[in-house]
């Protein structure tokens, strides 16, 4: 991430701050609230005509995640806010921890998004909507100022990636859940049932690492550097769980192939080296 800023630069980062932090606060509850009814209608009527009974469990998943994600959405456009003038003083600590801000509201658009496109598409907008108000400010902040374009590609994947790993990831493990908790049979487990049980919580347990890794990069923390490693060490064994146990289930071989593909580019010294400061 490059280090050296101007002070129309710290304004930029600081106007965005306010800008999304009321967005967030305003904008995104409606939002969230009217797809939330949109897709438990589209439930009502899709999963009947499916004939599938994995999709019977689908609204208390809705009725969990969708609140809890805009919940951190709010507080990090609360916190946005709180932070805005130490981002126009140039406070070291204030960048990076914008960038893992706005990486809350990116995150949960593009888990909004599963849901939303296969039980209601027309919906759509809504979750891009949410998706922008953090994937704007999140690339702005993270690229602005001076640096070579080679760091700044670097900078862009990594985070990109992990963005998306993160959001994907934890979508797997809402699914999981979901089909776990429509067994027919709640005390009879069959193999499937125990790759959920493993799984899910090593796949969450990752992108919470994940999440947290990205402030931290951020910063140029070696401890962010571990902590990404780790996590997508962690989504990687807890999506192989998943998949080994469920290989009709492409979302799982593609959670796989999302966090190895973190761990080659934290590994690669031109990729995850320079954006740690190290690396050609």
């Amino acid at each position: 991430m490059p280090t050296e800023t101007t002070p129309r630069d710290r304004t930029l980062m600081a106007a965005l701050a306010v800008v999304a932090g009321l967005l967030l606060l305003t904008l995104l509850p409606v939002a969230v609230t009217q797809a939330m009814d949109a897709v438990l209608k589209g439930i009502a009527v899709k999963a009947p005509a499916s004939g599938n009974p994995l999709l019977a469990t689908a609204p208390r998943i809705v009725i969990t995640f969708f609140p809890l994600w805009a919940g951190l959405s709010m507080a990090a456009g609360a916190t946005l806010l709180v932070i805005a003038r130490s981002l126009q003083r140039g406070e070291r600590w204030a960048r990076p921890a914008a960038v893992g801000l706005f990486a809350i509201p990116s995150i949960t658009g593009a888990y909004f998004s599963g849901p939303i496109m296969f039980f209601v598409p027309k919906m759509a907008p809504y979750f891009v909507g949410v998706a922008l108000m953090g994937l704007i400010p999140y690339f702005t902040v993270l690229l602005v100022g001076r640096a070579p374009r080679g760091e700044k590609l670097a900078a862009f994947f990594l985070f990109l990636l992990l963005g998306v790993t993160a959001a994907w990831s934890f979508s797997n493990g809402g699914s999981s859940l979901r089909m776990f908790m429509a067994r027919p049979e709640p005390y009879k487990l069959a193999t499937g049932h125990y790759g959920f049980l493993l799984g899910i919580p090593v796949v969450w347990i990752g992108v919470a690492a994940v999440v947290a890794a990205i402030p931290l990069l951020a910063a140029r923390a070696r401890a962010g550097w571990f902590l990404a490693m780790s996590g997508s060490a962690s989504i990687l064994a807890g999506s192989t769980v998943l998949f080994v146990t469920h290989t009709t289930t492409q979302e799982f071989l593609y959670g796989m192939i999302m966090a190895a593909g973190c761990l080659i580019l934290l590994l690669l010294p031109a990729l995850g080296g320079r954006v740690m400061g190290k690396g050609g």
